[in-house]
């Protein structure tokens, strides 16, 4: 069993979410929800940040996540979200 785990969002996940509809909204919380409890799971694919940093891809349903889970500090960073066509 993993410790509790809390996720943040970047201020731009803020800006894509806010002009999400409900349907929307509830889909990207639900992803982010599940990273904050399998935190070790694992994306996709793998993208580097700007300071160079490994972070997961991964895609749910009609979303693509990326995030980068600080184990430390027992926190999910999604740093981006983009919906798929």
């Amino acid at each position: 069993m993993n410790p509790s785990y809390k996720y943040t969002v970047d201020d731009a996940v803020l800006h894509i979410f806010n002009g999400a509809t409900k349907r929307q909204r509830v889909e990207m919380l639900r992803s982010f929800d599940f990273l904050a409890q399998e935190p070790f799971t694992l994306g996709d694919s793998l993208q580097r940040d700007h300071t160079g940093r490994q972070c997961q891809v991964k895609r749910f349903g009609r979303w693509s996540v990326t995030y980068w889970p600080e184990h430390l500090a027992n926190e999910v960073h999604i740093l981006s979200v983009e919906r798929l066509t």
